[in-house]
């Protein structure tokens, strides 16, 4: 019988190796067990997500109670107690008693038997005083130790979107991070027109057969929120082209930008290829995308993702986002600059990013979108039009970047108010000015930035 906790201990051990990212370590590792009851796929993920996101906050649990703080610990001992203190203070229908007992099967398995007594004895000690622990004073440093402690995210952060944002905004961003989050899909209207109700109910009545709690989305028409899902690509839909996993404030791109039919689209960083085949399915069958990333393995996901959803106006294609391609100059009506950055806006989805940002790391990233930019922004036609997009909320890699750009290269800002969905008005403001900073949760999305540029 497969032990899901080791499963759990071995993937939290790659990740404590090392302070790199490592985007599709669970997804790759969940794939591998594929064969296990869906409880048991999800037991792993959340465990493994809950102790990623809350490593900051467990190890302040932790070592409130032990006198070998977890920075000191042998590495699996660590993560057998990042584990078990998981369990016991957020998963409440794991008994403590079995959280406990668990972890210290584990450290017997793994050959610490000298260590049973301690795992027990502070696990144990966690669980009788769950309701005692003490955290930094708020009124403290501004907040930022608080903020950082509670909501496991680096204090360097947490001063820095305090400056930008204030204490308030920057506290119910943290709290957004950690809460579940639905999982969002964009309608195929080729296959699956928000516009009529007979087809999208009956498509929404398939989903829910399926066990699937479906919810349309308050932004966008036709967008709709998922959950209790499992494995995706079992979803009624899926293999005939119905839908494509995005989220909303990724769709707003091809909104904004105003890609209608027979536009060509250029996008140079186009992996996983949400944007791009959005842009398809906008700019029809006389129109055309051009979709470049640097590596044969995104390639071949744009390319599995285009067939699937019958998007045939999409040419993919290998392609280094910072060597100009001569070829491509002057061809686009709508150029796509979704650049690489930091992700500090989709943290909530991608827990191991705050492991692993730093600050030297947003700076390296702000040269790279530069070189990016200075060696792509000719693709543009004259009078065309250039989508500067993130997912992060760091006023360096956004706002200074695109200032950047207006005053060393032949752009201007485009007012798109008119293309803003409603629900989300009270962004018209910077909307008049070229420019949208979505932070995380204010709409239920992802922290993302757009803006709008025309070449002159």
């Amino acid at each position: 019988m497969t032990n899901v906790r080791e499963i759990i201990l071995g993937i939290l051990m790659e990740y404590d190796k090392d302070d790199k990212k490592k985007p599709s370590l669970l997804k790759d590792a969940l794939e591998k067990v594929d064969y296990l009851e869906t409880r048991d796929k999800a037991f792993i993920k959340r465990v493994v997500e809950g102790c990623l996101e809350r490593q900051i906050q467990i190890d302040h649990i932790i070592n409130s109670f032990s006198k070998t703080p977890t920075n000191k610990m042998q590495p699996m001992i660590r993560s057998i107690m990042r584990m078990g203190t998981y369990q016991i203070m957020f998963m409440d229908y794991v008994p403590d008693s079995a959280a406990c007992n668990e972890a210290v099967k584990l450290a017997a398995n793994h050959k610490f038997q000298g260590l049973k007594g301690f795992v027990n004895g502070v696990l144990r000690n966690i669980s009788r005083n769950k309701e005692k622990i003490v955290y930094p004073d708020k009124s403290i440093d501004g907040g930022a130790e608080y903020l950082s402690v509670y909501y496991s995210m680096p204090k360097w952060l947490c001063d820095m979107w305090i400056s930008e944002y204030g204490l308030e905004k920057t506290e119910a961003m943290l709290d957004f991070f950690l809460q579940p989050r639905p999982t969002t899909i964009r309608l195929n209207q080729n296959k699956v027109p928000a516009d009529r109700e007979e087809a999208l109910n009956k498509f929404v009545r398939e989903l829910e057969e399926a066990g699937v709690v479906v919810k349309k989305n308050s932004v966008v028409p036709y967008a709709l929120d998922l959950e209790k899902t499992d494995n995706i690509k079992y979803l009624p839909g899926f293999e005939e082209g119905f839908f494509a996993v995005q989220d909303v404030s990724s769709m707003l791109v091809a909104e904004i930008a105003g890609v209608t039919k027979g536009c060509t689209v250029v996008d140079v960083c186009a992996a996983p290829g949400g944007k791009s085949l959005h842009a398809a399915e906008k700019a029809g069958k006389d129109g055309r995308v051009i979709s470049r990333d640097v590596s044969d393995r995104k390639c071949e996901l744009i390319t599995e993702n285009a067939t699937r959803l019958s998007a045939s106006n999409i040419d993919v294609g290998l392609g280094d986002a910072r060597l100009h391609d001569s070829n491509l100059e002057d061809m686009a009506d709508v150029l796509y600059l979704d650049v690489p950055c930091s992700g500090l806006g989709i943290i909530g989805r991608k827990n191991d990013i705050k492991l692993s940002v730093s600050k030297k790391g947003l700076e390296d990233l702000s040269n790279l979108q530069w070189d990016i930019v200075k060696a792509s922004w000719d693709y543009v036609k004259k009078g065309g039009i250039m989508i500067y997009s993130t997912c992060t909320v760091n006023k360096t890699e956004n706002q200074d970047m695109v200032k950047k750009i207006c005053q060393e290269l032949p752009f201007e800002a485009v007012d798109f108010e008119e293309q803003l969905p409603k629900a989300m008005s009270e962004l018209c403001r910077t909307a008049k000015k070229g420019y949208i900073q979505i932070l995380p949760g204010e709409y239920g999305t992802d922290g993302f930035f757009i803006a709008k540029l025309r070449r002159k």
